[in-house]
This record gives structure tokens, sequence and C-alpha cells, in this order.
């Protein structure tokens, strides 16, 4: 009897963790058997493929990062290149979720780029895009940019195109990881763009003389702060991403709480918004 109920113990814990889908990689669960010994036993390794279809539900309710740069855009805000993410950060993303993140920061850049007719950090910043591809092994998602990078050269001289290309490209890379193997790496893409995208806002509503148009725009991301951190609950079941979901929470609470952003509260929020990004860029 005392080994049926450690194993319905067992079961139990097991059955709880591939529910939840945020297991840590090595955790071990601690219980108490009939005789009042202890006993544990160690779930398994976060595996996002396990979990692809519930990662890719929150990721369609994400709203796109690049949606961000067109707000600017029409609220009239200037583009500041110093805003950015330094082409040379690339050689500080040493690991795979380094390497992830940084993707969607560059290419959040990509679009703020191509919105505002800047040929010249469009090209740049994909290149960053495709490199981090690349590193990463995502053979598809290579094929894409090489598909369009003729496209991008010859439309350089035409800001209307490159700003329609980049959208192409970012649809087609979209339906291809919401099929694709690395559902993991795509989670991390979009809490990338998001956060760089959340960084750029904030910054342009800070410097901003007229604050209201931005602030509104603010005030508009409510939805996509509460998904993103759906997204990073789960994705912080690997061990990797846990340090980022730990610095990017107070972002998090700070837009549940706040039903309103008004421009005092730019001091609270903007440094969050920066510590948050500076732990991925670090």
């Amino acid at each position: 009897m005392k080994k049926c109920f450690l194993l319905e113990m067992i079961a139990i814990i097991l059955v709880s963790v591939v529910l939840s889908g945020c297991n840590r990689s090595g955790k071990k669960v601690k219980g108490v058997t009939s005789d009042g010994k202890e006993a544990s036993v160690e779930v398994g390794v976060f595996d996002p493929v396990k979990i692809k279809n519930q990662i890719v539900e929150i990721i369609q309710k994400v709203p796109k990062g690049t949606e961000i740069a067109n707000m600017l855009n029409e609220a009239g805000a200037s583009y500041i290149f110093d805003l950015t993410v330094p082409a040379e950060k690339i050689e500080k993303m040493m690991t795979t979720t380094q390497k992830a993140l940084g993707m969607g920061m560059y290419s959040f850049d990509t679009k703020y780029a191509a919105v505002y007719k800047r040929a010249d950090m469009v090209l740049q910043t994909r290149r960053n895009v495709d490199q981090l591809s690349s590193e990463l092994g995502l053979e598809e998602d290579m094929a894409i940019g090489k598909k369009y990078i003729d496209r991008f050269e010859r439309n350089k001289t035409n800001p209307d195109s490159l700003d329609y290309l980049t959208t192409q490209m970012s649809n087609e890379y979209h339906q291809y990881m919401m099929q694709g193997e690395h559902p993991d790496i795509y989670a991390l893409g979009s809490i990338g763009a998001n956060i760089e995208a959340l960084h750029v806002l904030s910054q342009m509503t800070l410097m901003a003389k007229d604050k209201g148009k931005l602030l509104a725009v603010m005030n508009n991301q409510n939805e996509r702060v509460q998904t993103l951190g759906t997204l990073l609950e789960i994705m912080s079941g690997d061990e990797n991403v846990k340090p980022y979901y730990e610095t990017i929470q107070p972002v998090i609470r700070f837009f549940e709480e706040k039903k309103s952003i008004s421009v005092d509260d730019l001091n609270t929020i903007v440094p969050l918004i920066e510590k948050a990004r500076g732990s991925i860029l670090e």
C-alpha cells in the first residue's frame, strides 16, 4: 500500500507539471509517504516542443512589436537612431537565449527604420537578424532572408518598397515559425521585439515636448504587456530564461497596477523598461 501511495503521489506531481507547461530543468518536488518518510521526484526538462501549441496560441495574441513603429510615425514622432540596438551589441549575444531575444530586438529596429524610410538602417539591422538566425541554426529563416536580400538591395533607394518588403518578410517569417519546430526561439524573439518596442516608445514619450499623443500610445499597451507577461511566465520554465523573466516582471506589474500612465509615471516606468532591456544587452 505504501508503494502504491508513493506511485500515486509521483503520478499526480507529473500530471500537474505537464498541465502547467512550466517545468524547470532538474527540479525536484518533495513529498511525504504514508509512513512519514520524505520522497522526491525529479521532473522533466522544460521542453517547448511539447507545449508548442500553448506557446503559439499565446504568441498569436501578443500584438506585434512592429505595430508600435507605425503608431510612433502616426503620432508624428521622429526617428531616433540612438534608441536602437547598437550593431556591435551582437558580439555580446553569446547564448541561444540572448541570440533569440536579440534577433527579436533587431527585427523591431528593422521595421522601425523601414517605417521612417531609413534604408541604410534597414539593411544594417537586417544583416544582424540574418547573422543571429544563422547562428541559431534556423535554416528555413535563412532561406526566407536570402529570398528577400536581393530585393532589399534593389529597392534600397525606394523607402516605400523597403517598408512593404519588411512587412511581407515579417509575415512570412511569422507563418514559418508557427509551423516550425523552434517555438522557444520564436517566443523569445517575440519577447525581444516587444521589449525593444516598449523601450523606443517610452524613451520617445519621455523626450517629447508635447507628450499627449505618445502618452496615449503608452496607455494603449496593456493588452500587449499582459499577454507578454503570460508568454514570459511559460518561458521561465527554461532556467536560461528565468533571469530575464525576473527583470521584466516589474514592467508587467507596473502596467497591471496602473489604470492610466501619467507624465509623472514615466519617471518610474522608463527605468524599469531600461533595466529589462539592459539585462538582454549586457
